[in-house]
């Protein structure tokens, strides 16, 4: 960028560094990067009209809101929403400001068509182990979605940016040369790299780059999880500059599908009812399914309670 933006944003798939990043772009004395900033587009729901309008009632009860300790917007039109959300998160401070997304892209381009995005990419087969990790997903063939969502996210979206507007950054070349990768990102931001972007780890529970981190599906993943989930990343997995592992590609039919789909419930289900109990995470999707999700906000406020906890 040949300007220092007032307002970027870093797209990544979750699990795939953006929390990293994104300390190591607070840590900037110029740059705000406050925290995940999904909020600003789960909540947006098209009017009668067609126009852009937040539900401000949901965006109350979102758990990533609610952590950033801000008020309410006083108007439900979007663009002056947005810009209410984005002055709170800057908190008094005129620093431009570094909002985390990891879907609504196309949404945050309606609303700021300009805006620079930085397109934060790992290696899919760690992102999916981690995944599991999470409790997200009962096993890698459908921790896959994690990064398959995103990704084609982007490959939808990307065509509404200019070549100058996006910067690509690989999650294992910025852990294996971090100064050399956060002076261009610097440089896309209209900035210069400052070392205290590497001090995040005294005020987070965040090491250092690690090089060990990376390529971790090598020696964590089986040949038969790599061979069931590579073919779900198809032409993007070397689009993106990753090597397929060379394993055999595995193509499961209807029941080994179905195997695989009941293998992640039984995991995700026992691990939400062993850390929120059996009524409240049944309650809430049960009011998912049916459309009623104002029903569920103080079953889903007290399991974030829970989550809170545990993310600490």
């Amino acid at each position: 960028m040949s300007h220092r933006p007032d307002l970027s944003v870093m797209f990544g798939s979750l699990r795939s560094g953006t929390t990293m990043v994104r300390l190591m772009l607070d840590g900037h004395p110029r740059l705000i990067a406050p925290g995940e900033t999904d909020f600003l587009t789960d909540h947006l729901r098209r009017n009668r009209a067609g126009d852009w309008q937040y539900d401000l009632a949901s965006l109350a009860a979102d758990r990533m809101f609610q952590a950033m300790d801000i008020p309410v917007p006083q108007s439900t039109d979007a663009a002056t929403a947005f810009a209410e959300l984005c002055v709170s998160l800057r908190r008094g401070q005129t620093r431009p400001l570094v909002l985390i997304a990891h879907r609504g892209l196309d949404r945050l381009l309606d609303l700021v068509p300009d805006i620079p995005v930085i397109h934060l990419v790992r290696d899919p087969r760690d992102v999916a182990r981690s995944a599991i990790g999470m409790g997200w997903a009962g096993n890698t063939y459908h921790g896959a979605r994690t990064w398959l969502e995103t990704e084609l996210e982007w490959e939808q979206t990307v065509h509404r940016l200019d070549s100058d507007q996006h910067l690509d950054l690989r999650y294992e070349q910025l852990v294996h040369a971090p100064e050399h990768n956060l002076k261009e990102m610097c440089a896309f931001l209209g900035e210069t790299f400052e070392p205290a972007m590497l001090d995040y780890t005294i005020n987070s529970t965040y090491a250092r780059p690690d090089p060990a981190l990376t390529e971790q599906w090598r020696h964590k993943q089986t040949p038969r999880e790599l061979g069931l989930i590579e073919p779900l990343f198809g032409e993007l997995l070397s689009q993106r500059g990753y090597a397929f592992s060379g394993h055999p590609h595995l193509h499961p039919g209807p029941f080994g599908r179905l195997a695989l789909r009941l293998d992640h419930l039984r995991s995700v289900w026992s691990r939400r009812i062993a850390r929120y109990g059996v009524w409240d995470p049944i309650y809430v999707r049960l009011c998912e399914r049916l459309g009623l999700q104002a029903w569920a906000r103080p079953a889903q406020r007290r399991m974030d309670v829970i989550t809170q906890d545990y993310l600490k």
